[in-house]
This record gives structure tokens, sequence and C-alpha cells, in this order.
């Protein structure tokens, strides 16, 4: 193992610890969508279609959508109190500088990520009961999470970068990451072309109709979650929606280490 590696799992370690330390703000940035998911079940998971599914089961991939965009919040809040610290110029002056700085912090939001995407798996499918059609399925729309919650923690870097004080980074990371959610139609139907320029979309939408309703890689996606009640599939396979979410996690992530190894003054 590399200094360089050894340097960031060492801030890796801190993150994770710091987090520890302030448990409350990650505590209540998940127990939202715990709240939203059990109440939408007790309103929506009753009912079922003539395949015996609720309309919560084709739902549930939003609610976990909506809980893994909030790496938006949590990356810039983060990042923020990290620059306003001073750690980023002390940084500057060591050999391995913001590049460790940048790999630690991701991999610690990643880890963060990854117990969020679980804990809300467990609520759902295992307390709740809710369908998946087998655990392959699942296990792969688990991928896909984690996939889209990477391009979060880069989104919420690049919000950080541009925010003077922790307060501007919690409040515009907020306003994006609501906006996003919703115009994607993540937490409810959304009709309109716009939701294909919104990564949520293409995550959510690849998550259900893997695990709810067992398409293939080469099925072809639909523009909404209004499965049998007025959705029309587009010309893209589930393939490629997952090569748009690469491509919008792989752009976000390289502008956010171009913007957080920009050595500017704060």
């Amino acid at each position: 193992m590399t200094i360089l590696e050894n340097k960031a799992i060492q801030i890796s370690i801190k993150n994770l610890k710091d987090k520890l330390r302030h448990w409350q703000y990650p505590f209540f940035s998940l127990l939202l969508p715990i709240m939203f998911t059990v109440m939408f079940y007790f309103m929506f998971g009753s009912e079922e279609d003539p395949t015996g599914r609720t309309g919560f089961d084709y739902g549930f991939p939003g609610m976990i959508t909506y809980a893994v965009g909030i790496g938006v919040m949590n990356a810039a809040i983060m990042f923020a109190q990290e620059k306003n610290s001073g750690m980023l110029d002390r940084l500057d002056t060591m050999p391995t500088g913001r590049k460790n700085m940048f790999l630690g912090s991701l991999m610690s939001e990643s880890l963060f990520l990854i117990l969020q995407i679980a804990i809300m798996f467990i609520i759902g499918y295992a307390i709740l009961g809710l369908y998946f059609e087998n655990p392959l399925a699942l296990f792969f729309g688990f991928l896909v999470a984690v996939l889209f919650g990477i391009s979060s923690v880069g989104l919420g870097i690049i919000i950080a970068s541009i925010s003077k004080t922790v307060e501007i980074a919690n409040a515009f990371s907020l306003l994006i990451f609501m906006v996003l959610i919703f115009i994607s139609g993540s937490l409810f139907p959304f009709e309109s072309p716009i939701v294909y320029f919104t990564p949520p979309y293409w995550a959510k939408q690849i998550f259900l109709q893997l695990t709810v309703l067992g398409d293939g890689l080469n099925d072809n996606l639909y523009n909404s979650s209004l499965i049998g009640a007025g959705a029309e599939t587009i010309p893209i396979t589930l393939l490629g929606g997952l090569l748009i979410v690469v491509v919008y996690t792989t752009i976000f992530i390289l502008i956010g280490i171009l913007v957080f190894q920009k050595k500017t003054s704060f």
C-alpha cells in the first residue's frame, strides 16, 4: 500500500469518526426518508394490482433514490466544514495535499451511503415485506443505488467548493437536491421531458424495472413509475440508462476533483 493510499484511508477513518461524534445530523438525514417510507407504506401499501404488487412496491425505488440523494447535502456540508476549518490550507503545504483529502472523503461518504442504502433495504424488504423480483435483481438494484450515491457525493463536492460558508453549502445543496428529486419523478410521477435531464430519474427507473418488474438490461425504460397506468416506453434500454448514470457520476466526480484541487482563497 502506498503512502498516498494510506493517508487517504486515514482521512476516511477520521471522517467516519467525526460522523460518529456528531451523529445527530447523519441520524436526522436518514430519519426523514424512513419516516416518508413508513407513511407512504400505510398510504399506498395495501391495494394490490392484478399482478399482486401494491402502489408502494412501485414507489419504494423512489424512496431509495431520495435517501441516497441526501448524500448531496452530507457531502456538501462535510467538505464545506473542512474548507472553512483551514484544513485545505494546511494540506496545501503537505506533499500528499488535497488529493488525499478528496479520496479519503469520497471513501468515507461512500461507506456512509452504503450504510444508508442497507438500512433502507432492511426496512423496505425485510420489515415491510415489499416486493422484489429475485435476490440477484435486488443486488443489481443495490449497485445502481451506490453508483447514484457516488454521483451525489460528486455534486456535493462541487456545491461545497463554490460556497463561502457551511450555511450556504447546506442551503444550496438542499435546494438542488429537492428540485432534482421532485422534477425527476422519484417521489411523485412527473410527466415531463425534463425528467430525462435529472440523474435521479435514471437511477430510480433502472432500480424499479430491475427489482420490481424483473426487466433485463436490454428492455426499454419507461417514462415514469406509472407502470400499467399510462407509462410508455422510451427508445433507451436499461443498459443505456445505466451508462447515463455512469456518465453523470464520472462528470460530477471529475468536476469535483477539478474545483477541489483548485487552490483558491476562501
